[in-house]
């Protein structure tokens, strides 16, 4: 499928699926460090939920979560929805499974429907300039908690309501395989199993939104060694200046 197709897809029906975006090789690596770095986020003290472990910015902890936060076979995707200076605004890895041996139940992402469109003053903001990309390390399936979405949803420009029966499909996939979607597209995480469903979720939008998180002060010095693309993706070049005298424009191009 072309980069239009796909670019097509996403402005109508609100998603678009990318076959074998990773391979076999990459995907176990990703799998193996997903576990451990949330297998040591818990044992340092954390608690996950026991229906749905969620871990912000992998990066943080692991240099090989970089090789997701910018993705060369989607990189044209994205800028022909958004645009070429294009920005992360958070990461995580989820692993939607249920740990009957603990205790520890409380409400995590993707409990009840949402979209990820924001509001303000109460209403919502146009669609169409913030996408969710999810990267599966599993397969996604109706068995193992998929997420549940409402085609065509992010048309109606409009939040739904968190508990309701809304006729819906399964994310479903391939380990390796990207699905990009309109962030404004109703969904929810699926029920729990005892299967695994270990997953990367990245939210991207235009340079101008601010993100969840401070990149730049989270790195740090490891910052300078990234290379330009991932610079870019994580804010670097569109930090405002301190003054006019440094440079007029807040973007600066690679």
């Amino acid at each position: 499928m072309t980069v239009k197709k796909h670019i097509d897809n996403v402005r109508k029906n609100g998603l678009t699926h990318i076959k074998n975006v990773f391979s076999k090789k990459e995907v176990s690596q990703f799998q193996k460090k997903s576990i451990k770095v949330m297998d040591d986020f818990e044992n340092s003290g954390h608690e996950f939920s026991n229906h749905n472990k969620v871990l912000n910015c992998p990066f943080r902890f692991d240099d090989i979560f970089y090789k997701l936060v910018f993705i060369k076979k989607i990189d044209l995707i994205l800028k022909g929805l958004i645009d070429e200076d294009y920005v992360l605004l958070n990461s995580n890895i989820i692993n939607r499974t249920s740990n009957k041996s603990s205790k520890k139940k409380f409400k995590t992402i993707g409990d009840t429907w949402h979209n990820d469109s924001p509001r303000v003053g109460k209403k919502n903001v146009v669609n169409a300039y913030r996408f969710l990309v999810t990267i599966m390390l599993d397969d996604f399936s109706s068995e193992n908690g998929s997420t549940l979405y409402v085609p065509k949803s992010h048309l109606k420009n409009a939040k739904p309501l968190r508990k309701y029966n809304y006729k819906s499909k399964f994310l479903t996939g391939k380990k390796g395989d990207v699905v990009i979607f309109d962030s404004g597209l109703w969904h929810k995480g699926g029920v729990p199993s005892d299967l695994r469903r270990l997953g990367v979720f990245n939210l991207y939008g235009p340079w101008w939104i601010k993100p969840y998180f401070n990149f730049q002060q989270m790195i740090g010095k490891k910052g300078n060694k990234l290379n330009k693309y991932l610079r870019k993706t994580l804010h670097y070049n569109s930090l405002p200046p301190k003054n006019n005298e440094i440079r007029g424009l807040t973007v600066t191009k690679l």
